[in-house]
Parts: structure tokens; sequence; C-alpha cells
């Protein structure tokens, strides 16, 4: 059996990036609360070109939701709505109560994972 070499990797991480274009904030069970697109200026990948991990942020305000909502997960999709998540991230859950509000999230995908 054949290992990826490092070109391969990078260009699995050139399709991600060119392709997974969404992110869902969700609540602890899985239920979505706001999707936002790439092309939204509160979503923007952050990482370096070539890096080994992707990152992808979004910035949201209380104001962009209905209050009060409790954000744990981040998942991350092709498709603006509908659609499978390609993968999900866990984190400490935040309950936003007022407009003013704001929440930070950086979904992290590395590839290859190391583990």
């Amino acid at each position: 059996m054949a290992e990826i070499n490092q070109i391969g990797y990078q260009k699995i991480r050139d399709y991600i990036e060119a392709n997974w274009k969404y992110i869902e904030l969700q609540d602890g069970s899985g239920t979505p609360i706001i999707r936002l697109g790439i092309s939204d200026s509160r979503v923007s990948w952050t990482h370096t070109a070539g890096e080994q991990t992707l990152k992808l942020q979004v910035v949201v305000k209380g104001s962009d939701i209905t209050l009060p909502k409790t954000i744990a997960k981040s998942a991350i999709f092709d498709v603006a709505s509908g659609g499978t998540a390609i993968s999900v991230e866990t984190f400490t859950a935040f309950t936003m109560e007022g407009a003013s509000d704001e929440l930070t999230v950086e979904h992290s995908i590395e590839v290859p994972q190391v583990v």
C-alpha cells in the first residue's frame, strides 16, 4: 500500500479550502443556530498557506441570532443549507444572552491528522 506524499496532502488541503465553504454553529445536541459562508465578512480562513492545519474562523454577535442560545459545536459543510457535516468540532459551551455578546470560533482541520 502506498502513502500519499506531501504534494498529495497539499492538494487535499487546497480542495478543502476551495470547496468546504460553510461553517455552522450548533448547540450541544447538534441543532443548527447559524450557518455562514466564506463570502460573509464574519468568516475567514486564518491559517498560513501550506500549513498542515486549516483554520476556519467565524465571529458572531448576539445580535446575529435569536437569544438566548448556547453554542457548543462548529460544523463544516460544502453546501449553503442542508447536507451532511464534513467535520464537527466540540468546544466549551458559551451562552449568548445579550445583543452585544460576541463569540469567536476557530474550527481546525488537520490534513493529515497526527494522532
